[in-house]
């Protein structure tokens, strides 16, 4: 706790030294968005929805760097690297979760969109945030205008479009553990006024990892990542408007290292033996003893969008075409190499296709009603050879599992506003949805049973497929109660479509629980949740205040549940309440200094539950609590950043930020308890007034606390956890033109 102390003293420190400065009055700059996808994009305060919103300068000074990074930043939202390859992210928001990102049939609760394109695959989702323009992550459910799997929000990456400005940048940086980064983004008119292309890209390669194999002597994290965008935009006409975005990615890495606690085995129960908390690192807090070449992880992707806006008079139609494919390949230890009776390596490689198109139309009558409709269609097709060995009883695959899936999802939705007066506004829109799904899955190994053959006989087959159809809507008020002051109401349900368990280690027979597991599909996860919300902007517009509280009820919860029967399948385990408050402020005291902060509070109540869950208590077993994982009660961020005007067109720029997060247990038995951490991030940096250029040392974990993120704990099998990075910094100059 007396570090927590420490940590939070610098930061007012700083803030302390700064609110020195000079007294000329300042503004908290204005944030457009576009989180209720309409023609026109509108002031984060005049949109009546829970929403995070960030521009290209604060995304540097936050220091958000890839898709994982966004988590610290957003009220109530949790988003980490966990299995997989670095590339592979875990996402939790407002009570809902998905722990298996590695696998094609992963599907997150929270959609991310990159110009306005859904990407479903977490597994290769970890980009880059290259040449973006805004970042905007809408909070709770999204049922109505995003839809698919939006059921604890969404995630929008803007990047750049070119026009008739034309712009180039270059930047390089060096840091710790011997890592290089190098960007370049450049763009303009092709055609003044009627066509304009761009071209980014980056280069990113770490030559030395933070853990360390005290066996070999090897350091292993380290990686090589390439990626490039490039744009076409037509705006020559006054109805028609189009852009064509290209882009690939290539990464390579050392994969998942997880760190081996002991004791490894913990008792006679199987199920709900808990890591104890004075669980401790088999060796030093990132040593990793997982043999050379097991842990690995890789990517290459690659896609096309087009956008296409018509302005037909009275209503405006827009055109959103996607394509993207992704061939993935990682392997690790769940094990981290630790001593025990036995540990369990895992590879996979896989390719997936997705395309998808969306349709929508959007008027405004008389002044008085904005409205839209549109239509969706998706298809994603995927391939998956997944195997599993067991050193401890041969050293081949005892499961080798080739996997296809195919999703097709349709949509057709509608939303609008009413004006009644000047002041007050009434929004209700609905959405219907119908998600089918495909699945098969070859075994062979001697772990592979099915219905047919319970007690395996080195193979195994299951062809499934099933589909599922809701409705969501919302209904919204918000009142005006003045220029700059928003009070708004609304109720909005989500749906989670059902899908088909993986990760059940070559069970494929049908009972659900400790005893079968993918033989059969999960259930849809539903939610109706309350927001009520404030949004202000006070003192001379010099704060910007926004306050949400939530309930949310979640029917038939999708959750990881582990068992000593089945692997780590995904299914229902009953219904849960959630609810919490979220704080965002932003002051600007005075002109060139931002302080900010951002709070969550949130609490998770089990009503009615499976039996044969984890709440419920597999093999009558009760569990030690009842809470969602990843779930902390409170998790917050307070920093400021300060320019320094000097002389000969200089500028001194320098900030700081704290994070905090409460404890919480990483998935649904309760069993592993990640302790409360903090920390400590900041940048300092010199260049000219208008950032011609710039050289910036920015670093991350600046008092090099040792803090874990997430962990797996199976009696006898697996006691692993996943640690966050210790200090790290790098020094990058920066050239604008």
């Amino acid at each position: 706790m007396r570090r927590v102390d420490l940590r939070a003293a610098s930061v007012a420190g700083g803030l302390l030294l700064v609110l020195t400065g000079s007294p000329s009055q300042a503004e908290v700059e204005e944030i457009l968005v576009t989180a209720q996808r309409r023609v026109e994009s509108q002031s984060l305060q005049d949109v009546p929805v829970a929403v995070s919103a960030f521009g290209a300068g604060q995304i540097a000074t936050l220091q958000i760097d890839t898709v994982k990074d966004i988590g610290q930043n957003v009220p109530n939202l949790q988003t980490y690297t966990v299995t997989a390859g670095s590339e592979a992210i875990q996402i939790h928001a407002r009570g809902a979760s998905v722990q298996n990102p590695g696998f094609n049939v992963s599907e997150s609760p929270v959609g991310i969109y990159v110009d306005d394109v859904y990407y479903g695959r977490l597994a290769s989702i970890n980009l880059d945030l290259l040449d973006v323009e805004r970042l905007e992550v809408l909070r709770g459910p999204q049922g109505t205008l995003y839809g698919r799997n939006t059921i604890a929000g969404a995630i929008k990456i803007v990047t750049r479009t070119p026009g008739d400005d034309g712009w180039a940048t270059g930047s390089a940086g060096f840091g710790k553990f011997d890592t290089t980064r190098l960007g370049f983004s450049a763009g303009g008119p092709i055609q003044e006024g009627a066509l304009a292309g761009s071209i980014a890209g980056v280069y990113e390669k770490r030559n030395r990892g933070w853990q360390y194999d005290p066996v070999t002597g090897d350091q292993p994290g380290e990686y090589d990542n390439k990626a490039a965008r490039g744009k076409l935009h037509w705006f020559g006409s006054d109805r028609l408007e189009a852009t064509l975005t290209g882009w690939v990615a290539d990464l390579d890495n050392d994969g998942y290292n997880g760190v081996p606690y002991v004791p490894f085995d913990n008792g006679p129960n199987p199920d709900f033996s808990p890591a104890p908390a004075d669980s401790a690192p088999q060796g030093g807090f990132y040593d990793t003893f997982s043999a050379a070449g097991v842990n690995y992880g890789g990517s290459q992707q690659g896609g096309a969008n087009l956008h296409l806006s018509v302005d037909l008079g009275s209503v405006t139609l827009r055109s959103i075409s996607g394509y993207a494919t992704t061939d993935t390949q990682f392997g690790f230890d769940l094990a981290g190499g630790g001593a025990g009776p036995f540990g369990l390596l895992i590879a996979s490689d896989s390719s997936f296709d997705q395309v998808s198109q969306e349709l929508q139309l959007l008027g405004n009558w008389r002044d008085q009603v904005l409205w839209q409709l549109g239509a969706y269609y998706l298809n994603e097709d995927g391939q998956q050879q997944f195997s599993g060995t067991v050193p401890g009883l041969s050293a081949t695959p005892a499961f080798d599992e080739a996997i296809d899936s195919e999703t097709n999802s349709y949509a057709v939705y509608g939303e609008a506003t009413y004006q009644i007066t000047k002041t007050l506004s009434v929004t209700g829109g609905a959405r219907w949805t119908r998600d089918e799904k495909t699945y098969s899955d070859d075994c062979v190994g001697a772990f592979c049973q099915s219905d047919e053959d319970p007690l395996g006989s080195g193979a195994a087959s299951v062809a499934l497929d099933d589909n599922w159809n809701e409705v969501t809507y919302k209904v919204g008020l918000d009142y005006q109660l003045a220029d700059d002051e928003l009070l708004y109401l609304a109720y909005s349900t989500g749906f989670q479509a059902g899908g088909f368990r993986t990760l059940c280690f070559g069970d494929l027979t049908s009972d659900t629980g400790a005893t079968g597991c993918g033989g059969s599909a999960f259930e849809p996860q539903t939610v109706g949740s309350y927001e009520l919300g404030w949004k202000s902007a006070l003192a001379d517009n010099t704060v910007r205040l926004n306050v949400a509280a939530f309930y949310a009820r979640y029917d038939d919860i999708q959750q990881i549940v582990i068992n000593s029967g089945g692997g780590f399948p995904i299914d229902n385990i009953g219904d849960v309440d959630v609810y919490g408050l979220e704080l965002e402020i932003s002051w600007s005291p005075f002109a060139d200094l931002n302080v900010f902060a951002q709070s969550g509070y949130q609490k998770s109540n089990f009503g009615s539950v499976d039996p044969a869950s984890p709440p419920g208590g597999l093999n009558g077993q009760a569990p030690p609590t009842d809470e969602l994982p990843s779930n902390p009660r409170w998790q917050g961020k307070i920093g400021f950043d300060y320019n320094v005007p000097l002389n000969n067109r200089l500028a001194f720029f320098y900030g700081f930020d704290l994070f905090h997060s409460d404890d919480y247990f990483t998935e649904s038995r309760n069993l592993v308890k990640i302790d409360d951490y903090s920390r400590l991030n900041g940048f300092l940096g010199l260049g000219a007034d208008d950032r011609q250029w710039q050289i910036v040392l920015a670093a991350t974990n600046i008092t090099d606390r040792q803090d874990n993120v997430s962990g797996i704990f199976v009696n006898g099998f697996t006691n692993v956890r996943t640690p966050l990075p210790p200090a790290d910094y790098m020094l990058t100059l920066t050239v604008n033109y």
